[in-house]
């Protein structure tokens, strides 16, 4: 069906009609309805939860006439899967860290020190060198390596973790955190509790060659 009508002097052919009927009809024709200004809507579902509401994608839809080229190839928009990483961090001697311990006996001054590290986000597998016992001048000499695998997603540059919301989520929720290495300095008591003597932190794993804990 073809509606005619003048804007000059010779007639001219319109689909317009017949285009606006068929939407306004859509919903008798497809079984399903547009939204206004013929945006459409489909729910999104994911395998491992068949049923369950994922959300909705609105779109609208380009028709071209058989006549033409095929249109390009589709683009996947499929969420971005991290990659597996492995952070190493070799942690080989501290320098002028404060001494929080004196001997009652003779007066002097000294630290057992240990390391603390992790990267935020992952701190479950938060590490800890071996204690270097009764630094008289702040060094420490350790020659420790922490090993941290993590997800990560290069083009976002975020961190990927899998956590529970709380703890009586039933599911892991995904969340992602920006790179931060977490690096303390301690120092070990027997009898009471550790003392925590400065900490630095570390952005995006960009690193000169050595280290020096700053003292807080």
């Amino acid at each position: 069906m073809k509606s005619c009508f003048y804007c000059t002097e010779e007639p001219k052919e319109s689909y317009e009609d017949l285009s606006l009927k068929v939407l306004h009809q859509w919903s008798d024709i497809m079984g399903y309805s547009l939204v206004p200004e013929h945006i459409e809507s489909r729910t999104l579902y994911n395998k491992s939860r068949p049923g369950m509401d994922q959300g909705q994608l609105k779109m609208w839809v380009d028709m071209f006439p058989m006549d033409m080229p095929r249109p390009g190839p589709s683009v996947d928009i499929s969420p971005r899967k991290p990659k597996p990483y492995e952070l190493r961090v070799i942690i080989w001697n501290t320098e002028d860290v404060v001494l929080e311990d004196t001997n009652i006996i003779t007066g002097q001054s000294s630290s057992d020190i240990y390391i603390k590290s992790w990267l935020k986000g992952l701190e479950n597998d938060r590490q800890e060198t071996d204690v270097h016992y009764n630094s008289l001048t702040g060094e420490g000499n350790f020659n420790w390596r922490f090993v941290f695998p993590f997800n990560y997603l290069p083009a976002e540059k975020m961190m990927v973790v899998q956590q529970k919301e709380h703890i009586f989520s039933l599911d892991k929720a995904e969340k992602k955190f920006p790179t931060v290495l977490v690096l303390q300095v301690w120092d070990f008591d027997t009898l009471s509790s550790d003392d925590f003597i400065g900490e630095m932190f570390s952005f995006g794993f960009v690193w000169p060659v050595s280290l020096y804990l700053v003292t807080l």
